[in-house]
């Protein structure tokens, strides 16, 4: 059997496209639990945002520009084919995250936190115009983690080879 020779840099970037995956997206997957505390714990509610807010700011869009960046290194560098439609659909899905980063989770996570800032001015409880952003925010993060989760599927089953 023979094996087949890599080059270092090649599984060097490819470790950071994995660990790019797992820091941008990882703690995603746990926003849905932090928001469902609200309710329970009204007065924590700013400070879930606040680090849902830092968590975006220095691991989610830090590590998608990595996940890209390491991903063209990879499709460039390796034996691929671009027509193949496990890269398609990693382009698709970093592309349409970039844009629900930047159109929707950026203004609406800011606009959540403004709201329950402004409502535990007035009381201890959240508005249901908060609620409503935060249903949302669920929805759509419920999306997102589906695109990251079937793209995760075809970067590793590569179906259609």
């Amino acid at each position: 059997m023979l094996a087949t020779i890599v080059d270092p840099g090649y599984k060097i970037v490819l470790f950071l496209h994995i660990l790019a995956v797992v820091l941008a997206f990882g703690p995603t997957f746990g926003y849905g639990f932090f928001f469902s505390v609200a309710p329970q714990f009204p007065r924590a509610t700013p400070a879930i945002i606040a680090g849902v807010q830092k968590v975006d700011r220095y691991l989610v869009s830090p590590g998608m520009i990595v996940l890209l960046v390491a991903g063209i290194y990879l499709q460039a560098d390796g034996d691929w084919d671009a027509s193949e439609a496990f890269l398609s659909v990693g382009y698709l899905a970093i592309i349409g995250l970039f844009a629900l980063q930047g159109a929707f989770f950026k203004p609406q996570t800011r606009k959540a936190r403004e709201l329950a800032e402004r409502d535990l001015k007035a009381g201890d409880t959240l508005s249901d115009e908060f609620n409503a952003v935060s249903e949302r925010l669920s929805k759509v993060g419920g999306l997102a983690g589906l695109i990251v989760v079937v793209t995760i599927f075809f970067m590793t089953y590569k179906p259609f080879l």
